[in-house]
């Protein structure tokens, strides 16, 4: 029978890489979730409420 070796990485994974990148990942996550709450908010700000009124005109008669 064929041995069989085991496959080593090159580097070993330590925990304390996978928690900083899990933390970097949330930092960037959070960031963008941010980033996109305050593009909505300004461009909430630019809708004219008053629009609705003038654009669904009812036709008498």
């Amino acid at each position: 029978m064929p041995k069989q070796t085991e496959l080593k990485s090159a580097r070993p994974v330590r925990q304390s890489d996978y928690v900083d990148v899990q933390k970097a990942r949330a930092l960037e996550l959070k960031r963008a979730d941010s980033e996109r709450a305050q593009k909505r908010r300004e461009n909430d700000a630019c809708i004219n409420v008053n629009a609705s009124k003038w654009r669904y005109i009812g036709q008498e008669g």
